[in-house]
Parts: C-alpha cells; sequence; structure tokens
C-alpha cells in the first residue's frame, strides 16, 4: 500500500510510512530508546547497577549517578532487561539489620515492606529464618565475602503490584523486564533495587562498587622518589580519595600498602602527613580516574624536612575495680624522621595501685614513678608493654584514679610559630587536709600578656583571674576550703604554644568531713595535648556493662556538653562471658557525620588489631586469633579494648549532637550492641556562682559545700545573728525553703529539693545582711 503511495508524491502521506520506506529501499532500520530508572524503595537512586539487555549490541549499560539507564534498540527486536550487581556485599548491613531481622522471625517487631523481607533473606531461600541472620554475620565477620547466589541486590518491576505484601515469596515476582517487538521509544522501565542484609534502608543508595585505588607509602631514603630496596614501608599513613561521587580513606598496612575502595570517577588522591618532619614527592595527585571494577595505582614517596625523632606515647586500661587485679597498656611510636636514641617512658601510677609488676622490667622506680628504658627506636617503629596491679580494696566506689606517661626524648623538632613568647604554663594541684591549693608555674620564657584562668567546683565557676609571669615564677590561687567538691583550675596558655591551648589540675576527695562529688573529673579535657604525655583517668566501679563504649571528655550535664572544635576520644570495651574461647573479635563502629574519618588514629588496644575505612563513616577493629579465653576460665584475661582519637568538623553548629555506638562480634555469636554516647557542642555552659553579698561592713559569709548534694552549711564572720532567718528561693522567685537560726552559722537541708539554681537571703530581725546563689545537684 505504501508503495502505491510513494509513487504518487503529489498526494498526502504520512512522514512515518515515507521513512518506513526509505529504510527499507535504503537497508536502513529504526531505532528507538528504551530507559529507565533504579532506585531504592525510598527513592534514593542506584547508581554503577549493571543492566543486561539480552542483545547483541549492547549486551550491558550501567546506571548513571541518577539511577538513569538507557539503550537503544532496532525496530521489531525483542529484550529481556535484567539489572545486577554483587558489589560491595556489606554496604548498608550491620549489626542493626540482624536484630530487626530475629525480631522479625520471632513476631516481634514485623518487617513492614515487602522489599524489607526481601532484603532480609539473604541466603535466597525463599523464606526468612535464622539461617539468613547467620549469613549475615558470616559475611560481615569475613568467614564469607559474598552473599548466596553470588548478588548483593534483588531487583524488582517498579510496576509490580504485591499480592501479599507480608509474604512476598507467595508468588514469584518479576526481577526482569521483557520487551517484544519494539515499535517505538519506551520511558519508565524501572526497578527497584533491593539490598541484601539492609532492612533499615541504611544504604546510602550510592553502593560502593569494586572500583579500586590502590598503592605504597614509603620512606624515600634515598630521596629519588621511587622505591628502591633501602626504602622502607610506613605503616598506619592514611590517604584519601575526594571526587563527585564521594571522598573515601584508607589505611597502610604493616607493608605499606593500602587498597582504597571508590565508586568509579575521577578522584583527588592525598596522603596525610603526621607531622611537619615529613612531605611527599608529590602529595597530592589529581585527576586519577577509575573504571566500573577497574583499579588506579597510586604511589606516595615520603621525605625527611628535618632528620628528627617525634616520640608520641598512650595509655589506656579495661576498667578498674576495688580489691581486684587490672593493668595499663602503654603504646609508644616514634613518629619522626630518625631514629629516638636511648628512649625512655616515665609512668606514674596513681596511690591506690599495689603490687605492681610489668611486662617491660622497669629501670627505676621511684615513689610512684616508674621508668622503662625502650632502647633505641627507629623511624616508624612502635611498641607496647603492660602494667599489672591491683587496685586497692580502701577506694571509695566511684573515685576517680589518674595515671600519666611521658617518654624521651622530648624535643620538639617542628619549628614553632615566631609569635609564640616561649612561655609554659603548668598547674598543679594538691589537698593538704583542711585546703584544696592550685598553683600556676611558667615553665618557659616570660610571659608578654596576661591569659585568663578560672576556678571550677564541680560545674559551676567559683572565681576567676588572670596571671602574668616570668619565666620561672609561681602564682598560687587563695587557698580554698576542702569541702569535698571536685575542684578544678584552668587557665589558657599563651598564644601560639606549639602543642597546648591550656593547662589544668584537678583536685577530688579533698574534705573536712562533708560529702565527696565523684564523677567530675573527665567532664573536661585532660592537659595532655602534646604527643610526649598523656593523662588517663578512670573512675572505679562495681557492678559494670562488660561491652560498652566511653567518649572522652564526658561532657558538662545531661547533654553532655563540650564546646566546638575539641577532639574527642573513644574506648570500646569488651569482655568474653561466654562459655568457650574467642577465636576472633569483630568490631564496626559507624562515625557520626559530624566527625573527620581523615583524622582518626588508634591511640592503644589490648591486643592486636586491624583498622580497616568501610566508607559512609564506618570503622572495623579487627582482632584476628585473638584468642580470648572465657570469665569463667581466666577472668582477668578475658577483657579487650581499643581505644581511638578522632577531630570534631570544623566549627560544628551550637547545639549540634554527636551521637555512637559500636557492634562487636564475638566469632558467630550475635552482636553486641554498646551503649551509645552524646557529645552536645555548647557555648558558655558551665554556672557562673558569683561570691556571696554581704551588706554589711566587715561581714564576710561562706556557703559550702556548693554546689551541695544534701547538707549546705552558711557561715559568718564578723557577725552574730540573735534572729536570723535563711530564705531560700528557685529560679522563679517562689520561695521553697526558710531556716530560723540563732548564732554565727546555720544549715540548710537541701535532699528534698530538686537538682538546678536556687537564690538564698539571710535576714537578722527582718533586715537583710547577706545574699548569694546556691547549686543543688
Amino acid at each position: 500500500m505504501c508503495l502505491n503511495l510513494l509513487e504518487s508524491l503529489k498526494m498526502k502521506i504520512s512522514l512515518a510510512c515515507f521513512l518506513a520506506v526509505f529504510a527499507v529501499q535504503f537497508g536502513w532500520s529504526q531505532q528507538f530508546t528504551v530507559s529507565g530508572t533504579i532506585s531504592l524503595e525510598d527513592g534514593s537512586p542506584a547508581p554503577g547497577v549493571e543492566v543486561s539487555t539480552g542483545l547483541a549490541s549492547p549486551p550491558t549499560v550501567y546506571t548513571d549517578l541518577n539511577g538513569f539507564y538507557q539503550f537503544q534498540m532496532e525496530a521489531g527486536e525483542s529484550a529481556t532487561i535484567t539489572p545486577f550487581n554483587n558489589n560491595e556485599p556489606l554496604n548498608g548491613v550491620s549489626t542493626f539489620d540482624k536484630v530487626l531481622i530475629t525480631k522479625h522471625i520471632n513476631g516481634e517487631l514485623l518487617l513492614d515492606s515487602p522489599y524489607k523481607i526481601i532484603a532480609a533473606d539473604a541466603d535466597h531461600s525463599g523464606f526468612v529464618d535464622n539461617a539468613d541472620t547467620a549469613v549475615i554475620g558470616q559475611l560481615v565477620f569475613g568467614i564469607i565475602t559474598e552473599f548466596p547466589n553470588n548478588t548483593s541486590y534483588r531487583f524488582v518491576d517498579a510496576g509490580y503490584v504485591w499480592p501479599n505484601p507480608a509474604n512476598p515469596f507467595a508468588a514469584p515476582f518479576p526481577e526482569r523486564i521483557n520487551i517484544n517487538n519494539i515499535a517505538g521509544d519506551m520511558t519508565g522501565v524501572d526497578f527497584v533495587a533491593v539490598k541484601i542484609g539492609d532492612v533499615n534502608l541504611t544504604n546510602t543508595g550510592n553502593p560502593l562498587l569494586g572500583s579500586k585505588i590502590q598503592g605504597k607509602v614509603f620512606y624515600d631514603k634515598n630521596l629519588n622518589c621511587t622505591e628502591n630496596s633501602t626504602d622502607t614501608p610506613l605503616q598506619n599513613w592514611k590517604v584519601v580519595a575526594t571526587g563527585p561521587n564521594g571522598t573515601f580513606y584508607a589505611n597502610t598496612y604493616a607493608n605499606g600498602f593500602y587498597e582504597l575502595y571508590t565508586n568509579p570517577g575521577t578522584y583527588d588522591v592525598e596522603i596525610i602527613q603526621p607531622n611537619t618532619l615529613w612531605e611527599a614527592c608529590t602529595p597530592l595527585v589529581s585527576n586519577v580516574t577509575v573504571a566500573y571494577l577497574g583499579t588506579a595505582t597510586v604511589n606516595f614517596a615520603e621525605k625527611p624536612t628535618a632528620l628528627c625523632p617525634a616520640m608520641d606515647v598512650e595509655l589506656g586500661t579495661w576498667l578498674l575495680r576495688p580489691c581486684l587485679p587490672s593493668n595499663y597498656y602503654v603504646t609508644y611510636c616514634n613518629k619522626g624522621t630518625s631514629t629516638a636514641a636511648n628512649a625512655s617512658v616515665e609512668v606514674t601510677l596513681d596511690p591506690f595501685f599495689l603490687n605492681v609488676t610489668s611486662t617491660l622490667p622497669w629501670a627505676s622506680v621511684n615513689g610512684n614513678t616508674y621508668t622503662f628504658n625502650l632502647g633505641n627506636v627507629p623511624a616508624g617503629d612502635c611498641g607496647s608493654f603492660t602494667i599489672n596491679f591491683d587496685l586497692s580494696c580502701d577506694v571509695e566506689l566511684g573515685q576517680s584514679h589518674c595515671t600519666s606517661a611521658h617518654v624521651f626524648p622530648d624535643q620538639n623538632c617542628e619549628e614553632p610559630s615566631v609569635l609564640w613568647s616561649g612561655a609554659d604554663l603548668v598547674v598543679t594541684g594538691e589537698c593538704t587536709g583542711d585546703e584544696v591549693l592550685f598553683t600556676i608555674t611558667n615553665h618557659g620564657a616570660d610571659m608578654t600578656e596576661p591569659v585568663p584562668y578560672v576556678i571550677i567546683e564541680d560545674v559551676m565557676i567559683q572565681m576567676d583571674g588572670s596571671v602574668l609571669l616570668n619565666q620561672g615564677e609561681s602564682m598560687s590561687v587563695p587557698a580554698i576550703p576542702a569541702d569535698g567538691g571536685t575542684w578544678r583550675l584552668q587557665t589558657e596558655e599563651v598564644a601560639y604554644h606549639p602543642f597546648e591551648t591550656f593547662a589544668s589540675a584537678t583536685v577530688e576527695g579533698c574534705t573536712d568531713g562533708s560529702t565527696v562529688s565523684f564523677g567530675f573529673v573527665n567532664q573536661f579535657p585532660m592537659p595532655d595535648e602534646s604527643p610526649f604525655e598523656d593523662i588517663d583517668c578512670v573512675e572505679n566501679v562495681a557492678a559494670f556493662d562488660p561491652n560498652d563504649k566511653t567518649g572522652l571528655p564526658l561532657g558538662v550535664g545531661e547533654a553532655h556538653f563540650i564546646e566546638q572544635n575539641q577532639d574527642l576520644s573513644y574506648t570500646i570495651r569488651f569482655q568474653n562471658t561466654g562459655t568457650d574461647t574467642a577465636f576472633n573479635i569483630f568490631i564496626i563502629d559507624t562515625l557520626a557525620a559530624s566527625l573527620n574519618p581523615a583524622t582518626m588514629r588508634v591511640l592503644g588496644s589490648s591486643h592486636p588489631c586491624d583498622l580497616l575505612f568501610e566508607g559512609n563513616g564506618i570503622v572495623k577493629f579487627l582482632f584476628s586469633n585473638i584468642m580470648l579465653p572465657d570469665s569463667n576460665v581466666n577472668e582477668v584475661a578475658s577483657h579487650g579494648f581499643v581505644k581511638f582519637a578522632i577531630e570534631q568538623r570544623k566549627d560544628l553548629a551550637i547545639g549540634t549532637q554527636i551521637e555512637n555506638e559500636a557492634a562487636i562480634y564475638f566469632d558467630f555469636n550475635e552482636p553486641v550492641i554498646t551503649n551509645r554516647t552524646l557529645h552536645t557542642i555548647g557555648k558558655d555552659f558551665l554556672m557562673e556562682v558569683s561570691s556571696t553579698q554581704t551588706l554589711l561592713k566587715g561581714v564576710e559569709m561562706e556557703v559550702f559545700p556548693n554546689p551541695t548534694a544534701a547538707i549546705a552549711n552558711f557561715r559568718f564572720k564578723g557577725l552574730e545573728l540573735n534572729d536570723g532567718l535563711l530564705k531560700v528561693f528557685d529560679q522563679f522567685g517562689k520561695q521553697v525553703k526558710a531556716v530560723k537560726f540563732v548564732g554565727t552559722s546555720c544549715q540548710l537541708d537541701g535532699t528534698e529539693l530538686s537538682s538546678g539554681l536556687y537564690f538564698f537571703q539571710v535576714e537578722n530581725a527582718g533586715a537583710p545582711v547577706a545574699a548569694g546563689k546556691l547549686m543543688v545537684r
């Protein structure tokens, strides 16, 4: 029919008919476009998905960063569209998924969508049972490397209507879409991607593909920027790849090698220097392109800017319990560029540590200070030893025990700022029995300008001032009555100090018989910012959780307020309370987005462990062949821990909350989920208590302890009251307490008052004589 029309072109013809005849006459065929989107259940795109067409050309296409794909088909062709992705099986899979699947199996909390139920079918059996949780456990622990059926994802036709959403396996669901005899463009050929094992949708929708950037970091001793036999590998250096498809991290192994898995794309690859003593021949390699499932290689040759050792020391322990044995682990490293000759560590133990032994014999002991000789420590080398002891039975429950370490040589090899005056402030504090005494000493050059200090009782600023000292000069602040509070003096360091921003000292438990406050020592950071020093304070406990996580400083109040840009250190503790030896232990920690993974560094651990970065803020600590005995066989040896430090992202908004928890795997057992730590970025969160105001000349008044948990004492000097009345008001001005008294003192029983700030006024025969603030905790 069309040929007849073509013979008479003067007649009206359809353009489509004309093109069809034209294509036949000239041997051309018409093409149509097929396109669609692959996304997760929540609508997040799934890039990098391999889409098989079933055609000779093209046999395969891939989704882009928006989850979009398209390809061309000849008119009349048929195709079977089948998505596939077996990359990064653990992406989005965590301990919490196992918990949710177990709750679904037990009927405690059912999974609320057919896609989540499909995700729970980890062994691809067509139903959800305990075998699925076992598969996830084996995958997370590294016993297996992929899910059964060689697939990390399943894909469902997005237009499919579920006949029974509570049982998606009741009938076969479409995992491919067929196109028969195509006769026009087709859009909306969409799929829902189901990440196997991820039932709480923590998969980012941007799966970490098998693309990899790898290489080696080495000490370039002959300075030719090429690896030679004399060069040595550098362990625990960080490599960062940054590009439009994300930021990814890797740690170098003992042989200096690193493997950094990424999405396909183009990246800037950078080596992070541990200090200014090192520089790379090429610190940043730009425009490194890695293809889908491809590998790119980037090596970093490191050379010294100066030949100098840079020693670092860290302390760590599990828990301290009265009357029971415990230990401290001392870890040291030379992060410099030359050997640290005749290195040593001084460790000052808490005076309540008894029956001390150590795996490295000490060279000398002076009181509670033990000196350990380390010999020569080459550049890049690390080591550790253990100090064992018993905690005295004479301690008070909840008391803090502080241990410090100082490593030598301790010279500063890095060039300090020319603006630094050279002054170096050190604060000491002591309890004399009835008073707390603080002293500020300048161990450096003359100060050129004063710096402020504050004195804090528990969480309240009691007084403040400033200090200006010449070289070797000291200043003692007025003595503080021993009222049982935890007292802290903190002063700013001089500007441009090379290591420190503050100096401080804390005195706990100094009392004249008053109630002692515990639990405040670790609310604030320790004055150990120098790499040569470390201070570790731990509260003793009776009852405890054997598997937990602690973030220091603890922060102030229920919100755990800390300041912007305050570094955090986390300790994850674990104990084998089972009935057999734990052969391997595996810890997964998902860092808060407000923390910077590039700054993470392991401070120490009870047993050797490997640190792995998995992307999306996930870090893993692998204790291979730990052989941790159970607590029934050897209670002391059944404990372990890992401790790491990390920085906040710069200048977080006030009110930002930093939460963190970890999951601990003991071999094939269900994971143990730790408590969730909390920190809140705050400003001016300490309460300031002004000195008590007296209205009569020559009259002084003391209020102690303030804050108080029970009895507060009010005492006058220079005045005897014959008709005294103490009134206490809440923050809204409502009177909540009144005490009549005669003489120079009275007591307030605050046990019935809620925690908070109160105001008081003292009258004598109806005339006010003094006023002030009282904190009840």
